[in-house]
């Protein structure tokens, strides 16, 4: 009967000790156990032992007309004997450990198993060190030969016979592209996203002709067109280095702006919180008046840095009305020293309160230690009442006898 025909219990439990002598064929036959050997129960009922107990029986099952247990002993702890915790590679000796599920799973070594990840099957093509689940093939269609491997363990797209068609057409050169593209590394352009050559027209440049910097914007990465329309009023009829979103939008500047996106300004013309997108109010000649105090932040902040200063100097005492809103920083630093000195009154008085509690768990803990001690005494002079007392009535027992 063929193993997948048996259904069986692994074991009945832990064995106990046996007291049958060492030749008995019901002890485990590993040298120095003295357990029973362990069974298994196949459809109908019918045992079928080992010739080891539960702690040195391989759990690899064979076929019933076989034996259906492994002739070999294993380790105490172990799940295999040595024999299935082995390459599963012929000829090879390495050993291993067991990771599958139930289930027997053959191991194989490192130089025995496919590269891939979390792959543990064996390997079928040594060249790629891969099993035939993860072999590699030549991308180009109707190609079923192995991708071309370089001498520096890289595998190309295409296989050797593929990878030496494609080369480079740039005029003069005979490197080979290794892919279809139609440029070398060392003539395509640079941007990753683009197959294009690089341009010819321009010497030394690393990007083709769409991505000149000539033409492109100068923040590394963009590869938006510049801002070159010199008629254009709002950006101050000027061309600029960046793209539309790079340049500031403050009127004849053409600085990198902060943030990408219309309508965002250069470090020099931006509020000077620094998330903040929107223009100082100093960047616009109309607000000279309003920006005396706070031209370095945008509106919305200056007016936000406006409305807490009037909630600390009260309900607006401190305002100027002169300045036309402004504030009196004169009346406001003598109202922060005003409110310095009740801070510092209000600091000694928590020290005092806090010293005169530390006065009070000391007294406390003084008393405390005294009626300790009033207890303690009153325990030794009784202990001695008490044994003075003995001392007597056995003193007066002797008398008697």
């Amino acid at each position: 009967m063929a193993f997948s025909d048996a259904s069986y219990n692994w074991y009945s439990g832990p064995s106990d000790y046996s007291d049958v002598p060492t030749d008995d064929s019901r002890k485990c036959q590993v040298e120095g156990c003295y357990r029973k050997h362990s069974y298994g129960r196949l459809r109908g009922g019918r045992k079928i032992y080992s010739k080891y107990c539960s702690d040195h029986t391989c759990l690899k099952p064979y076929p019933e007309d076989e034996g259906y247990w492994c002739p070999h002993p294993k380790e105490k702890g172990e799940r295999y004997c040595n024999n299935h915790l082995k390459c599963g590679e012929a000829g090879c000796d390495k050993l291993g450990e067991f990771t599958g599920g139930r289930e027997y799973i053959p191991w194989f070594c490192f130089d025995h198993r496919c590269n891939a990840p979390n792959c543990r099957s064996r390997v079928t093509n040594r060249q790629q060190q891969r099993c035939e689940a993860h072999f590699l093939k030549c991308t180009v269609p109707d190609c079923s030969r192995p991708c071309h491997l370089h001498r520096d363990g890289r595998l190309d797209l295409v296989c050797a016979v593929h990878y030496g068609t494609f080369r480079c057409t740039w005029e003069g050169c005979t490197r080979r592209t290794g892919s279809n593209m139609h440029f070398c590394p060392s003539h395509k352009c640079v941007v990753p996203e683009c197959t294009a050559g690089r341009d010819p027209s321009a010497a030394g440049s690393d990007t083709c002709r769409k991505h000149n910097n000539n033409n492109t914007c100068h923040v590394r990465g963009c590869t938006h067109p510049r801002d070159n329309d010199i008629n254009n009023n709002t950006r101050g009829g000027s061309s600029s280095e960046f793209c539309v979103g790079h340049t500031c939008a403050t009127p004849n500047c053409r600085d990198q702006a902060r943030f990408f996106g219309n309508g965002s300004h250069c470090a020099r013309h931006a509020c000077a919180v620094t998330t903040c997108p929107r223009p100082r109010l100093s960047a616009d000649p109309a607000n000279n008046n309003n920006s005396a105090h706070h031209g370095d932040r945008c509106v919305a902040h200056a007016r936000a840095r406006e409305r807490r200063a009037v909630s600390l100097s009260g309900s607006g005492g401190g305002m100027d009305s002169s300045l036309g809103g402004v504030l009196d920083y004169e009346g406001l630093r003598s109202r922060f020293e005003l409110s310095g000195e009740r801070e510092a009154e209000r600091e000694r008085k928590r020290l005092s309160d806090d010293l005169e509690a530390l006065k009070r768990r000391e007294r406390e803990r003084e008393r405390l230690r005294e009626e300790e001690e009033e207890r303690e005494r009153e325990r030794v002079d009784r202990l001695r009442r008490d044994m003075d007392a003995w001392r007597r009535y056995a003193g007066s027992g002797r008398d008697r006898w």
